[in-house]
């Protein structure tokens, strides 16, 4: 995916570690997945930096987890199963665009975009906006959370054309 310009990086010490944990053979980056409870942070971008911008700062995150099912149906059940149990944790959490398939880098994936309300520690409360990509790859799979605020800055735009920018490569 390319670089969002301007956006800031998580930590950059993790990114390094954790960028290095996928160029290795990928029976070991499933041990590294295991042993990292089933997930692994890829990186974390910002819009804003977060120490200082004031409101939710739009942020891109990507996992790498553990896939259970090679077949495709389950897996996606799997998924939306996962998803829907946050409506648990978030009382008006709804799905704003349901789970549905689409091709990203040549692969057969899982798009959905959801809507919640989220509760700062300092008592902000934010209408919170979450694009989520899954797109499996062998035995694990790549999760893209891409969040920003549903009743202020909309980057549906730009976060459209990065994932157009997705190019996963057969090894």
């Amino acid at each position: 995916m390319q670089e969002p310009m301007g956006w800031i990086w998580g930590n950059e010490d993790d990114l390094a570690r954790n960028l290095d944990k996928l160029d290795i053979d990928e029976e070991k980056l499933l041990k590294i997945i295991k042993e990292h409870e089933g997930s692994v942070l890829i990186l974390s971008v910002y819009k804003y930096n977060p120490q200082t911008h004031k409101g939710l700062v739009p942020a891109i995150q990507i996992n790498v987890r553990e896939r259970n099912n090679d077949d495709f149906g389950a897996f996606k059940s799997d998924i939306i199963r996962s998803a829907r149990s946050f409506d648990g944790l978030y009382d008006d959490f709804e799905f704003i665009e349901e789970p549905k398939n689409i091709k990203i880098s040549h692969i057969k994936s899982i798009y959905f975009v959801t809507k919640f309300t989220m509760h700062t520690e300092n008592g902000q409360t934010h209408r919170v906006r979450s694009r989520i990509y899954v797109i499996p790859w062998k035995h694990y799979y790549f999760q893209i959370n891409m969040t920003d605020d549903l009743m202020g800055e909309d980057c549906s735009k730009e976060f459209l054309r990065l994932i157009k920018t997705i190019k996963i490569k057969r090894k």
